[in-house]
């Protein structure tokens, strides 16, 4: 491991992986990630791995914007596939959440974003299995998808380390050297590495990392349970992703099988407990939404965390009073959909002393101060 560095990126998920590529394309090559298990086995390896534009603030959209350019020119940047599958994003709402889906469709089509409104009928037409009885309004997005995010770390990684960083796994931070108010070391399980820079892309981790330098970052982590069914033809590979807006339950198809994913329960542990029994609450909501899925086998499932700041969205950028710190992190669940936009943004920042590719003002740490 390198004991100097211009750089450390402490996080080894898809968000760390991107800002360590993206900054050693802007020319900092002498850099090193720390990740205290192996890349990815975090939240970015336990995601649903959509790439939506319909989805969220204006912010939000933008951000998926500039992610969406870099992971349609994917394979031709990096010889490699994101596995992208076009297959649609649709939303149903009940009466208690059509006002928030009429928001986010006027903000949507405001931005171009190619949105439709579904009646109830509609929606039943596109994915018959989906019970309408409570639905008032839907709306679909055919251009959203799915993406493999184990192929997109494994590019990042291995990306940057063609341009000359450096990556340890198994080596956790464990604490952040400050003099005179800036940044000027990282302590880890391995030794101390001199450096002036660190990017604190952490995920879960994210507020315990900040307030290593005094920073208090108002995140708060909340678990989801996704499970896996058995081979189930009977929901076609033609259906979209199917979001519930209002019980913030989904399912996809995974291959022949199918995804369910739903939760939304705060948690103080970096390691989610999985909980079989969470199950019970899955089935429930399918039995409602979608009946068909009951005939399903639930094989298997997993837990991961989302980070969420009070307006949900990500926090970007140098914190305040302390030189040297910089902030990825706060993605609330979108850490896979906005990787790019991640790295580059905060590679912009540090290499060009601004961000050129979206105004990332809404993300700055300053905006907490006032709330």
């Amino acid at each position: 491991m390198r004991t100097t560095a211009d750089a450390v990126v402490i996080g080894g998920g898809i968000q760390g992986l991107s800002c360590l590529y993206h900054l050693a394309a802007k020319g900092i090559k002498n850099i090193s990630l720390v990740e205290l298990d192996l890349l990815g086995s975090g939240s970015s390896g336990r995601s649903a791995a959509m790439l939506v534009l319909s989805m969220g603030r204006a912010e939000t959209i933008e951000l998926s914007f500039v992610a969406w350019k870099e992971y349609m020119a994917f394979a031709e940047m990096f010889g490699e596939s994101t596995h992208f599958k076009q297959i649609g994003y649709l939303t149903v709402a009940t009466r208690a959440a059509e006002q928030h889906l009429r928001g986010e469709i006027a903000v949507q089509s405001k931005m171009n974003v190619p949105i439709e409104i579904l009646t109830p009928r509609q929606v039943k037409e596109i994915v018959p299995s989906v019970n309408i009885d409570d639905v008032v309004l839907g709306s679909i997005c055919r251009t959203d998808g799915v993406i493999d995010p184990h192929a997109v770390m494994h590019a990042y990684a291995r990306g940057a380390k063609q341009l000359g960083a450096e990556i340890n796994e198994r080596v956790q931070a464990t604490g952040i050297v400050l003099e005179n108010g800036r940044v000027v070391g990282v302590e880890t399980t391995s030794g101390k590495i001199s450096t002036p820079l660190v990017v604190n892309a952490t995920g879960a981790r994210a507020k315990e990392v900040g307030a290593w330098v005094g920073l208090n970052l108002p995140i708060t982590n909340y678990k989801r349970h996704i499970f896996i069914t058995d081979e189930f033809k009977a929901i076609p590979q033609s259906t979209p992703f199917v979001m519930d807006l209002e019980a913030e339950w989904y399912f996809r198809k995974e291959g022949e099988n199918v995804l369910m994913g739903m939760g939304r329960e705060e948690s103080t542990l970096f390691e989610p407990q999985f909980e079989p029994e969470f199950q019970e609450k899955v089935i429930e909501r399918a039995a409602h939404r979608a009946p068909i899925l009951l005939n399903a086998k639930i094989i298997r499932g997993w837990a991961g965390l989302r980070a969420l700041t009070p307006d949900d969205l990500p926090v970007l950028g140098y914190a305040p009073n302390v030189g040297g710190f910089v902030n990825c992190c706060g993605w609330g669940g979108h850490g896979v959909m906005h990787a790019p936009a991640g790295g580059i943004l905060t590679a912009e920042i540090i290499a060009d002393g601004r961000a050129t590719s979206m105004d990332v003002t809404p993300f700055r740490y300053e905006r907490f101060e006032k709330m």
